[in-house]
């Protein structure tokens, strides 16, 4: 009687006391935690995935994904919660995009798919699934995020065979650069911060002008092949933009040949403590969600 009535009553409590639950997926790990308010409880997900489960951000192994996330729902007691997701780095390509009009258009996403811009990506606009956020400052410049409208198909379906409630699906690129933007939105214009993410071969490279992202580069994983592409990257811009005098290194983790690389470049790393979130994509993920 006592587990028919907690059944019955568990739908009330959910309309009444809304959870969501913040998950980053990757294609070798699940990581996650409850957003209580605005107010994150410690992580609760942090689980391997066994080898090509998903590639290059696609769910290769739907129903045993499905199955999975499903199963850490229902063991925390979170069946009834929504969920906020991030598609993983390998699902999505991004561009900065600057609008010829004096304006952002009022449907963004139907004009960029009406002017059909010659951009270099691997899927079509008319077949991609688009999500587009303004940048900082009193421009018209907005960071694109593109991915294939079928992989995003193929997340949603895991979900439905999870038996969750998705609620987001968001590129994990723009959650890390929302978590990041206060750090950046008032740096001297000379500035450039080079921001460095480790991935689980070599790392990802952005060299940002304030919040603004203007280069992006996948580095190799050994460390001396890792600090030569990062000095050759960073000269390249400067040679671009001799306005640059300055430079200011983050790392969303330690990054193997840290030393060498702050020697390299003069100047100290600052490691990014997302804390209380289990990452820097599962704080951008919240960060969007309290601006809705």
């Amino acid at each position: 009687m006592k587990d028919d009535l907690e059944d019955r009553l568990r739908p009330i409590g959910a309309q009444l006391f809304p959870r969501q639950v913040l998950l980053e997926l990757r294609d070798d790990a699940l990581l996650g935690q409850v957003l209580k308010g605005d107010s994150p409880e410690p992580v609760s997900i942090d689980l391997p995935l066994p080898p090509l489960t998903c590639l290059d951000g696609q769910p290769l192994e739907k129903e045993p994904l499905g199955d999975l996330i499903g199963d850490l729902l229902v063991r925390d007691g979170l069946q009834d919660a929504y969920v906020l997701a991030s598609l993983p780095e390998g699902a999505v390509e991004w561009r900065v995009i600057d609008w010829p009009f004096d304006a952002i258009p009022d449907n963004p996403i139907e004009a960029l798919r009406t002017i059909d811009p010659p951009l270099p990506l691997n899927v079509p606009l008319v077949e991609a699934a688009i999500d587009l956020r303004p940048l900082a400052g009193p421009t018209s410049r907005m960071l694109m995020a593109v991915a294939s409208r079928q992989l995003v198909d193929d997340w949603i379906e895991v979900f439905t065979l999870a038996g969750a409630q998705l609620e987001r699906l968001a590129p994990a690129q723009s959650c890390r650069l929302a978590a990041v933007n206060a750090l950046l939105e008032r740096a001297p214009d000379d500035e450039l911060t080079v921001f460095i993410h480790p991935l689980a071969e070599g790392a990802r490279l952005l060299l940002l002008r304030r919040a603004e992202p203007v280069f992006n580069w996948l580095l190799p994983e050994m460390d001396d092949d890792l600090v030569r592409e990062v000095q050759r990257c960073v000269s390249f811009y400067r040679r671009q933009d001799p306005s640059v005098r300055r430079l200011r290194l983050l790392l969303s983790a330690p990054v193997a040949g840290q030393e060498t690389l702050q020697n390299a470049l003069g100047i100290p790393a600052e490691i990014l403590t997302p804390e209380p979130y289990g990452s820097l994509v599962l704080q951008g993920l919240a960060m969007a969600e309290s601006e809705r």
